[in-house]
């Protein structure tokens, strides 16, 4: 029973540091079991819930050990009790155990993810390096306010609290003083025991929080922590002291929010405002709570101004609102906070004009004293009744005292009263009395208003930590450092601004310089990238960009400027200018470092190489050996390098033999820091024919094609009078504007527009023009003052006068006419033999119908599908003979016929019986729609 008892006891510590990571309640696992709340479950659902709540898989005996730890029988069946399951996991006091101390009863995880540190131990140098890392970062992180969890948590999209290395070198907040073997230190601290290339930020994260809460004792070995990073580097003298603490007092007492009262002059949150407006802001904030003079209120403005004569009001306000307490206490509940004396924050006590009246004043407080004490008074209770109106504001007026001590019986002369209200009035109305400190006075056993003797000591300023390892930067070279980052970034394929801008959200063109370094290891300039940027490197490249202004801050966007030139070669506002040209950008690429210059070798090393090259090259092509795929065998990551001892071991497997000098020439020749290039290699051993551009050939027979114009127009119109025609005839049958067209084109409305835009307009008008017709209408309204535009207000007035006249309230009495447009049987022009046929035939057939009164609408219209009075020549017709009109013409008056009442519509030829039956009626002289 002993060792289940202890099986269980290790799964209980286990599902403990799950639940205190995971900050969830155990009780919550059971509760759907659970519906009465007897705190009870069977032994089926206790399984089930560890599985699915604690991700569990135990073996049935520690399983069984667990159950039969909590197993009691109740109502005649087996049951788990869970609430004394959860009590023990979540447990952090005893109530039965009061002997022992309330804190050595928590029970605390061992870690905040339940994950110990790396077994893998560490030198006494490295832990002692370690621990002044996190108290040098802590005050930079605690000012900044900065938290590890915020920086790495992108990466850890299951809030795991793990990372893998380069996620965790990637995303470091650099602090003042931090390079990058520091980092690696850290890593290797916090690296997972049992992951391979893991990190544990989450406790990186707890150790640097509990080193801003001033707990790096605990953690590490008892060194203090580091001090607050406020950027200050004066103390305060005593005389700032006490108004410090007179302003503390006020404050703490009225319950004032100082940044109330300086926010609405800092519309940029930056903190810093002007010396004015730090004036305004504390006299209206303390001034009628506090009497300052103007050499006390000058002299904290000449503590918190900075160099460009402004004042940063945030320290005054921190410090302020933190007199008697520390920020974020709810995150820190057993924090000792500073008290002040008790009494100290109350209205003290008036001091008398002179000795005697002292001493009258203590012979009047023992003789009521005494007949307190005597009569066992409690007179607290009896003053408190004339303090009710809205709340205790522990004050009564000098009438209501009087009347107390008359109803107490305690009697005193005129002249002791005077005494006793000029002893304990308000030192600024002079009108209320301060009852409690009379009522202490007189009765010893009420103690509301005492006063320790004895206070805490006043926290000190702390000051900023500054990095101590001083870093050489003469002898690196920036201008060939530019251009190895030019070259990343061209063959990268970067946008430098993508990441800085984020870092200044003001635009102000300045970022601190650990942002400046976090956006270049963002762009791939760190250990972890394709160009690992030293300490040395990083300080020379911000000191050649650093902000005049603001020595710790670089102006990203000159770095930006210079870096981009790969791009415009310094051309400004390039895409105003699409024709400006450019220089190539392979003159911006680089060879990797350390790659040596051959154009230098000697010519005995040059032939030497060129010998083996070409015995090589001949070999090659003999056999036809493919060689990039031997190669590309030992390139795991396809970055274009093996080893020495790998091209060796290639070209001894490829059977392309060398002598030892050749082989050291060769690699001498395609060698660089990063390992042989073999891409260079094979490019040289057997070049590739360049391949021919086609792409200007083709362009030249693309225009060939286009030049290639076959009109599909039918029947266009020749002349603009006939198109403005039928642009009026389709406008006022659809009734439409024109001008609603062609307006969004002419933004500043200047009455013109494009010619491009005036063909869209009129496309998207659906007037049916075709393209001939349109240039009609562009030559006939282009504009004298310039060709390439269209005077479309001066087409749309002509069009929209076929419904009215322009400006014709100036011109009352003109009557305009209606536009009608003319009907297409009007516009079919006949010779005059065909004209004096048409006469006789629709005489005879008017004789018919006005003979027989035949109705001829109603036949036509049984053939109009679609009602748009018109029918083909074959039904034409055919209704013609059902009439027995037929007979009355023969083969040439029809044609005649046909020709008068021809009719196109939809590219077909049809005939407009309409205006043949209305001819018809007129000339049989019947009326329409009369019976």
């Amino acid at each position: 029973m002993p060792e289940s008892y202890g099986a269980a006891e290790a799964v209980e510590d286990h599902i403990r540091t799950f639940v205190l990571s995971k900050s969830v309640r155990v009780a919550e696992f059971f509760k759907d079991f659970d519906s009465l709340r007897s705190g009870f479950v069977t032994r089926g659902q206790f399984r089930r819930c560890l599985d699915q709540g604690f991700n569990l898989d135990l073996q049935e005996d520690v399983q069984a050990a667990l159950i039969a730890k909590y197993e009691t029988r109740k109502d005649g069946a087996d049951l788990v009790n869970y609430q004394r399951f959860a009590d023990v996991i979540e447990r952090t006091f005893q109530p039965d155990k009061l002997q022992e101390r309330p804190e050595t009863q928590i029970i605390q995880a061992p870690e905040i993810l339940g994950t110990s540190r790396t077994i893998r131990p560490l030198s006494p140098a490295s832990q002692s390096r370690i621990t002044g890392m996190i108290q040098h970062i802590a005050p930079y992180y605690k000012y900044h306010e900065i938290t590890i969890r915020s920086s790495y948590e992108d990466f850890d999209k299951h809030n795991k609290g793990i990372i893998t290395e380069p996620q965790f070198f990637r995303s470091f907040p650099y602090p003042p003083g931090i390079n990058e073997e520091d980092v690696k230190l850290l890593a290797k601290r916090y690296r997972d025991p049992s992951k391979e290339g893991i990190c544990n930020y989450l406790n990186f994260h707890n150790d640097v929080e509990k080193a801003k809460e001033g707990m790096v004792e605990k953690l590490f070995e008892g060194k203090p922590p580091a001090t607050y990073n406020i950027p200050k580097e004066i103390e305060a003298d005593g005389e700032l002291n006490q108004i410090f603490s007179k302003i503390q007092v006020a404050i703490h007492r009225f319950g004032i929010r100082t940044p109330e009262f300086f926010r609405d002059h800092d519309k940029l949150r930056s903190y810093i405002i002007t010396e004015n407006q730090f004036k305004c802001g504390l006299l209206l904030c303390v001034g009628n709570k506090v009497s300052l003079t103007r050499d006390e209120v000058q002299k904290l403005v000449d503590y918190y101004k900075r160099p460009d004569g402004r004042v940063h009001y945030k320290e005054f306000c921190d410090l302020m609102e933190n007199a008697f307490n520390d920020p974020n206490l709810e995150k820190k509940p057993t924090t000792e906070v500073y008290r002040p004396r008790r009494g100290e924050l109350s209205r003290t006590l008036n001091t008398l004009s002179s000795p005697n009246e002292e001493d009258r004043l203590s012979i009047i407080l023992d003789r009521l004293s005494t007949d307190v004490k005597k009569r066992r008074l409690m007179m607290i209770q009896y003053f408190q009744d004339y303090d009710r109106s809205k709340a205790y504001t522990r004050n009564m007026t000098k009438i209501q005292f009087g009347r107390m001590l008359h109803f107490l019986t305690l009697n005193v002369g005129k002249e002791d009263f005077e005494i006793l209200c000029r002893k304990f009035e308000d030192p600024s109305t002079k009108d209320t009395i301060n009852y409690p400190a009379f009522v202490q006075a007189v009765d010893k056993e009420y103690i509301g208003f005492t006063t320790d003797k004895s206070g805490d000591k006043a926290k000190k300023r702390p000051r900023t930590p500054t990095a101590d390892k001083p870093i050489d930067s003469s002898k690196v070279n920036v201008a060939e450092l530019v251009a190895r980052i030019r070259h990343h970034i061209l063959t990268s394929r970067i946008r430098v601004c993508e990441y800085f801008h984020d870092f200044d959200p003001l635009r102000e063109r300045s970022i601190p310089r650990s942002k400046f370094r976090m956006g270049l290891s963002a762009m791939g300039l760190s250990a972890l990238g394709q160009f690992n940027m030293t300490e040395a490197q990083f300080k020379a490249l911000s000191e050649t960009y650093a902000d005049p202004a603001n020595s710790d801050a670089v102006l990203w966007q000159n770095f930006e400027k210079d870096i981009e030139t790969v791009f415009t070669q310094v051309v400004p506002n390039l895409e105003k200018t699409p024709t400006n040209s450019v220089v190539a950008t392979e003159q911006f690429l680089l060879d990797k470092p350390g790659t040596i210059d051959w154009s230098t070798a000697p010519s005995e090393v040059c032939m030497t190489v060129d010998e083996a090259m070409n015995r090589m090259r001949e070999r090659v092509e003999q056999r036809r050996v493919l060689l990039k795929p031997c190669f590309e065998d030992f390139d795991n990551h396809n970055m274009g390098i093996v080893t020495k001892s790998q091209f060796r071991q290639c070209l001894f497997y490829l059977g392309l033999n060398a002598s030892e000098e050749e082989m050291l020439m060769l690699e001498a020749k395609y060698t660089n820091v990063m390992g042989f290039n073999y891409i260079k290699f094979l490019e040289d051993l057997q070049p590739k024919a360049q391949q021919e551009l086609k792409y200007v050939q083709r362009l030249k027979e693309l225009d060939l094609v286009n030049n290639r114009k076959v009109s599909l127009e039918k029947n266009p119109l020749k002349d603009a009078d006939s198109v403005m025609e039928k642009v009026k005839t389709k406008v006022i049958k659809e009734r439409m504007r024109v001008h609603e067209f062609m307006r969004n084109y002419d933004k500043l409305r200047t009455g013109r527009m494009l010619k491009e835009n005036f063909r869209r307009a009129l496309d998207n008008a659906g007037l049916g023009l075709q393209p001939s017709e349109v240039e009609i209408l562009i030559n006939a309204f282009e504009s004298p003052r310039d060709a390439s535009f269209v005077e479309y207000l001066a087409f749309s007035d002509h069009v929209e006068s076929i419904f009215t006249l322009k400006n014709l309230e100036k011109d009352p009495l003109i009557t305009p006419e209606q536009f009608k447009p003319a009907v297409q049987v009007e516009k079919n022009i006949l010779t005059g033999a065909e004209e004096n046929i048409l006469k006789n035939t629709v005489e005879k057939l008017a004789q018919k119908v006005n003979k027989g009164r035949v109705q001829l609408y109603p036949l036509f219209e049984d053939y109009d599908r679609v009602h748009n009075g018109t029918v083909s020549r074959s039904q034409f017709r055919r209704v013609l003979s059902e009439l027995e009109l037929a007979p009355l013409v023969n083969e040439v008056e029809l044609d005649v016929l046909w020709k008068k009442f021809e009719i196109t519509i939809g590219g077909k030829f049809d005939v407009d019986y309409c205006s043949f039956c209305d001819l018809i009626y007129k000339k049989a002289k019947i009326e329409l729609f009369r019976p």
